[in-house]
C-alpha cells in the first residue's frame, strides 16, 4: 500500500497520525516562523512529499535522526519520519559533535536528516547524512540501501517507537526512552483536554526540540489541537513579549520565566504596564522541567495575573500530574493525577504512605514506556508491579496535591540521621536579598554521612557587598537562615559561583558541581 493510498483510507494509521490527517487539508495557520506563516495544508504536502523520498530510498521504517533549527522544516520533518513508518531521533544543534555522534550510535539511527539552514555548521556524522528543505531531499542517494519499503500500515501501528529521547543525563548517563504512537497520543490528548488547547490558540514556543517538554508538551498538544505555533529560534524575554499580543498560551521552564520577569523588572513603570497587559491577555502559562521556586511563581503571577500552571512529567512518562486551568493552583505543588495516570508514593518496602509522609513516586499509565532502548536490565530494574519508578521523592498534601521533594539521587541529602529536601531549603535561601540563585547538595562527609553545602548565585546589587565582606557573607546568610529553618538544614558551607551548570532545559546539573567541590576546584 502508498503512503498516498494508506493516508486515503486511514486504514491501520496510529490515532497520531489519524489526527495529522484530519488537519492535513485545512488552510488555517499551523507554524509561524521567522520565515513567515504555514498552513496545516501546506504543511502536510511536504511532509508527504519527504516521506515518500524516504521511503523510496529505502529508509522506510527506519531509525531517522533528526537536526533542524526550531522552525517549520523541523515540523514537516518529524511528520515525514512519522508517515514513512519510522522513528524520529531528535540531534539538537546545541550538542557538541561527540555526544550528536554518541546518540546516533546508540540509537541505532539508518541516516541523518539535517536541514539545509545547519547544513554548514553541522558536518559530522557517524550515519548517512541527507540535506533537506521545504519538504525535499538535495543530498544524492547513490548510496541507498535497495530495499523495497513495507507496507506503511503495518509499520504505523499504535505500539511501535515514534520518537526516540534520551534522558537528560542529570543523574547519570543518558539513556534511550523510546515513545510509541499511542504513549504520544495519550500524553496530547490529555494535556488538549485538561488545558482546554483549541484552533483558537496560539502558543509561544521557545523549547528545545530535543526534549519531551517541547515536543510532546508543547509542539504536538498545539499542532494536534489545531493551534497555531510561533516557533521562536532562541528565548528572549524582548521576542516573547512581542509574540505574547498575538497569542493565547506561553509554556516555558523556571529559568526562562526568571528571565522574564527579570526583564519587566529592569522596564521603566510605563513600558512595564504596557508589556503587563499583553501578558495579561495570555489565557495559560505553564511551568514544568524543573520545580518553580514559589517566590518566582508570585511574581509572575503579579505581573501576569496568573500563577504558572505547574505540572509534573519525565521523558519516561509524559506528564502525568497537573494543576488545574481553572480554579485554585497550589504554589509549591505539581497538583493532583490527570486522567491518564495512576500515581502512587511509597516507603522504602513499597507500602503506601500516608498524606504529608515523604515517598517514591510510582507512575502508571498509558503514556508510560514500555522500557529503555536495548537495555533489559536497566528496563527491569525501573518498573515494579507495573508502576515505573520515577526516582522522585514525593509526598500527598491533604487535600490530594502532590509535592515534589527532589530527584532521591541527588536532591534527599541523608545528614546526621536526618533526611532533607535540598529543594526546600533552596526556596528558603532565595528568599534573601543577596541570593539570584541558588542549588543546595549534599557532600560526602566522614562525621554527617552527607555535608549540607549551598552554592549561591549572588544577586547583581549585592556582589560588591559580598566580596568585601568576604566570609562574613556567608555566615551571615546562614545566621538568616537559621531564624527560617531547623538548625540541621542550614549548610556547612556557603559558596558563591557567578552562575550554576545547566542543560538545555535549565535543569541545573548538580553531579557537576558536586565534582567541582570533591576536585576542589574554584568556583569562580
Amino acid at each position: 500500500m502508498s503512503i498516498a493510498s494508506s493516508l486515503e483510507s486511514g486504514h491501520g494509521l496510529s490515532p497520531l497520525l489519524a489526527r495529522w490527517q484530519s488537519l492535513s487539508a485545512s488552510p488555517a495557520l499551523a507554524v509561524l516562523d521567522a520565515a513567515g506563516s504555514v498552513s496545516f495544508q501546506s504543511a502536510a504536502e511536504r511532509s508527504r512529499q519527504l516521506a515518500a523520498q524516504l521511503c523510496s530510498s529505502g529508509l522506510g521504517g527506519c531509525r531517522i535522526g533528526l537536526s533542524s533549527l526550531p522552525d517549520r522544516d523541523w515540523v514537516e520533518a518529524f511528520w515525514a519520519i512519522l508517515l514513512a513508518g519510522g522513528s524520529v531521533v531528535p540531534i539538537s544543534p546545541l550538542h557538541p559533535p561527540p555526544e550528536r555522534a554518541f546518540f546516533l550510535r546508540q540509537s541505532g539511527a539508518r541516516a541523518q536528516l539535517v536541514s539545509a539552514s545547519l547544513a554548514a555548521t553541522m558536518p559530522e556524522s557517524p550515519v548517512l547524512r541527507l540535506v533537506f528543505a521545504a519538504g525535499r531531499l538535495l543530498t544524492p542517494l547513490v548510496s541507498a540501501p535497495e530495499t523495497t519499503p513495507p507496507d506503511i500500515s503495518a509499520r504505523a501501528a499504535a505500539t511501535s517507537c515514534a520518537l526516540l529521547l534520551y534522558t537528560s543525563g542529570t543523574t547519570g548517563q543518558p539513556k534511550g526512552v523510546p515513545l510509541s504512537h499511542d504513549n504520544i497520543w495519550s500524553c496530547v490528548q490529555t494535556l488538549i483536554s485538561d488545558w482546554g488547547m483549541s484552533p483558537a490558540d496560539r502558543l509561544i514556543h521557545a523549547l528545545p526540540l530535543h526534549h519531551v517538554h517541547g515536543i510532546c508538551v508543547a509542539l504536538l498538544s498545539a499542532f494536534c489541537s489545531g493551534a497555531s505555533t510561533e516557533l521562536l529560534a532562541r528565548y528572549e524575554p524582548v521576542q516573547v513579549l512581542e509574540s505574547a499580543a498575538r497569542a493565547s498560551v506561553l509554556m516555558g521552564v523556571p529559568t526562562q520565566h526568571k528571565r522574564l520577569v527579570d526583564h519587566l523588572d529592569g522596564l521603566p513603570e510605563a513600558e512595564r504596564q504596557r508589556c503587563c497587559e499583553r501578558l495579561r491577555a495570555l489565557r495559560l502559562i505553564t511551568s514544568g522541567s524543573a520545580k518553580l521556586p514559589e517566590q518566582l511563581g508570585r511574581r509572575l503571577e503579579a505581573l501576569s495575573g496568573q500563577y504558572p500552571l505547574e505540572r509534573y512529567g519525565m521523558t519516561e512518562v509524559g506528564i502525568v500530574i497537573g494543576n488545574p486551568l481553572h480554579g485554585r493552583r497550589k504554589p509549591g505543588s505539581c497538583g493532583r493525577p490527570l486522567p491518564n495516570s495512576e500515581i502512587r508514593i511509597v516507603d522504602e518496602l513499597g507500602r503506601d504512605v500516608a498524606p504529608e509522609q515523604p515517598g517514591e513516586l510510582r507512575i502508571r499509565g498509558s503514556s508510560v514506556f514500555e522500557g529503555y532502548d536495548a537495555d533489559p536490565a536497566a528496563s527491569a530494574a525501573a518498573f515494579d508491579s507495573g508502576f515505573f519508578k520515577s526516582g522522585d521523592t514525593a509526598q500527598w498534601t491533604p487535600d490530594g496535591f502532590v509535592q515534589i521533594l527532589g530527584r532521591t539521587s541527588v536532591d534527599i541529602i541523608k545528614s546526621g540521621g536526618y533526611k532533607l529536601s535540598a529543594i526546600e531549603i533552596e526556596e528558603q535561601l532565595r528568599g534573601h536579598p543577596w541570593v539570584h540563585d541558588v542549588a543546595v547538595l549534599g557532600v560526602p562527609d566522614e562525621t554527617w554521612g552527607e555535608r549540607v553545602v549551598a552554592v549561591a548565585v549572588p544577586a547583581l546589587a549585592a556582589r560588591a557587598e559580598i566580596e568585601r565582606r568576604g566570609d562574613a557573607a556567608a555566615q551571615e546568610l546562614r545566621d538568616w537562615l537559621k531564624q527560617r529553618v531547623a538548625g540541621y538544614q542550614v549548610p556547612k558551607q556557603i559558596e558563591w559561583r557567578s552562575e550554576l551548570p545547566r542543560n538545555a532545559m535549565g535543569k541545573v546539573q548538580k553531579p557537576e558541581l558536586l565534582r567541582l567541590l570533591l576536585a576542589r576546584s574554584p568556583l569562580e
